[in-house]
């Protein structure tokens, strides 16, 4: 199929046209004005785009997991959908939570470092 240096050599063409999508994807999410939609769109497209799979259970090659869901749907070859799902939804589920972190963290920072401003008071 492919030796070790063209291997990575496409991977970093996909690499290269997925961060493209990404930029563009957040270009088009930026106006949306409400962040706690926009940003959790940033980052199940991050997820779509960047987690990588084996092939096949038995195989060292990797490819984009969604691809490979596609792929394997659109197609119907290959026993693939559950397995690329399942890892599709862990990864998803960990992004997704470390965000929710994050976004808690900075809503308690907002929070207090708003609380701790004197109230301008109206005349």
């Amino acid at each position: 199929m492919f030796n070790e240096s063209e291997y990575q050599t496409v991977w970093l063409f996909y690499l290269a046209a997925a961060a493209g999508c990404w930029l563009v994807w957040w270009k088009l999410t930026g106006l949306i004005k409400w962040w706690f939609i926009r940003e959790p769109l940033w980052v199940a497209m991050a997820v779509l785009l960047f987690t990588p799979t084996q092939v096949a259970a038995s195989s060292a090659w990797q490819a984009p997991a969604f691809l490979i869901y596609l792929l394997d749907t659109i197609l119907s070859t290959g026993d693939n959908q559950a397995r690329m799902l399942s890892e599709i939804a862990l990864v998803m589920g960990g992004a997704l939570f470390a965000y929710l972190l994050f976004a808690g963290l900075r809503a308690l920072y907002h929070h207090l470092r708003s609380r701790g401003e004197p109230a301008v008071s109206e005349q």
